[in-house]
This record gives C-alpha cells, sequence and structure tokens, in this order.
C-alpha cells in the first residue's frame, strides 16, 4: 500500500492516527483483562480464563512491537513517514482480527454477540488505508470469523461454551449458524462501505484541488 493513495488530510496525521491506534490497543486490552475477571468471578461463568489473559498479554507484547517499529522509523528519517506508517496499520489491524477471532473462540464463538466488534477495525481501515487494502482487511475478517465458526460446526476445533451466558448448542444449529454469519457479513461490508464512502469525499476533494492547480 502506498500512502500517496491516501487522502493528504490523512496522509499528514497516518502516523499519529498509527499510535492512537496503539494506545487504544492497551485499553482494550484492560477492557479483556477486566472482562474476564467479572465473567469468572462477578457473574459465576464457568470459563477458563487462561486463554483469554493469554489474548490481552499479546495485545499488550503486540503494542510494544507496533511502537517499537513506529520509533525505529522515525529515528531513521527524523519523522515517521506516511508509508512506514501505513505498513505499521495494515499489520496492527489484520493481528487485531486475528486476536479478536481468538478471543471469540475462546468465549463461546459462534454464539458470542460480541463477534460485531470487528466492525471496529474494518472502520478504521476504511478510514486510514487505501480502498484496496481496506478491502482486503474486510474479507480477512469474514475469513477468519467464518473459518471459526465452520471449523467448530465441522467439531474440527472444540467450541468453547460459556454455561448461563450463550446458547450452548447454538454452535451445531445450521439455521443459527447461517444466520449469524449473513449478520456478521453484512455488517463488515456495511462497515467498509461507509468508511470508503467518508474517505472517498476526501480524496475527491484531493483530486479537485489537483486539477485546479495550474
Amino acid at each position: 500500500m502506498n500512502a500517496p493513495d491516501l487522502p493528504s488530510l490523512i496522509r499528514a496525521d497516518l502516523a499519529r492516527h498509527a499510535w492512537w491506534v496503539i494506545y487504544l490497543r492497551y485499553m482494550c486490552a484492560a477492557v479483556v483483562v477486566l472482562g474476564t475477571v467479572m465473567l469468572t468471578q462477578s457473574m459465576g461463568a464457568r470459563l477458563d480464563g487462561g486463554p483469554l489473559y493469554g489474548i490481552a498479554g499479546a495485545l499488550v507484547a503486540a503494542n510494544v512491537l507496533y511502537g517499537a517499529h513506529l520509533s525505529r522509523a522515525a529515528r531513521r528519517t527524523g519523522s515517521t513517514l506516511p508509508d512506514a506508517a501505513a505498513r505499521s496499520l495494515i499489520l496492527q489491524i489484520g493481528m487485531d482480527l486475528f486476536l479478536l477471532t481468538l478471543l471469540l473462540h475462546f468465549s463461546g464463538g459462534v454464539t458470542n454477540p460480541l463477534a460485531t466488534l470487528s466492525v471496529g477495525p474494518v472502520l478504521l481501515a476504511g478510514f486510514l488505508l487505501s480502498v484496496r487494502s481496506a478491502y482486503a482487511l474486510a474479507a480477512l475478517a469474514v475469513f477468519l470469523y467464518a473459518g471459526m465458526a465452520i471449523l467448530e460446526y465441522r467439531l474440527i476445533i472444540p467450541h468453547v461454551p460459556i454455561p448461563g451466558l450463550f446458547p450452548p448448542t447454538a454452535f451445531r444449529n445450521e439455521s443459527f449458524v447461517l444466520v449469524t454469519l449473513a449478520a456478521f457479513c453484512t455488517a463488515v461490508g456495511m462497515a467498509a462501505l461507509i468508511s470508503l464512502r467518508v474517505s472517498g469525499r476526501l480524496r475527491g476533494q484531493d483530486a479537485g484541488e489537483e486539477e485546479s492547480e495550474p
């Protein structure tokens, strides 16, 4: 992905956006830990919190690596170039989608309504990255979630239910799985289209300004 493909307004602040996503991820890791504690301690869910705490730790570890990458790029050039920031954002959002899928798998799988959180990274991709990258990451979100749902339905990977919170056998109900997948694909697709529509107006403004220049 080339940063020149982006609107100048976004391109100018791309490094700052990349750092902002890193800070936001620390908050998400804290929410995962807090949510796991609440589920297992306050709500009495029979859930192995180990994998969830591990995912929160992976978010923090990934953040350290992302920050080191951006800082190293800034030291080489005096500032973080838009191309380096764009590559970092693609890697960050792709890894976020993967870790979110793992989080869903270990907390109810396809029966967990928090699957809609995948819309967040897709929106970020649409606002901050090129059209090609945004659609590629939206496709990745659908691929990961559908893959998890199908593998659980086929019993290739174990389903991790949370008794008392989510329907424990719904992942084997074909109609439920199909409706859930359709809703997920629709939400992700709409998120990508809406965010690209908004950023597309900025691209159009850039093109108009270039044409008006003598």
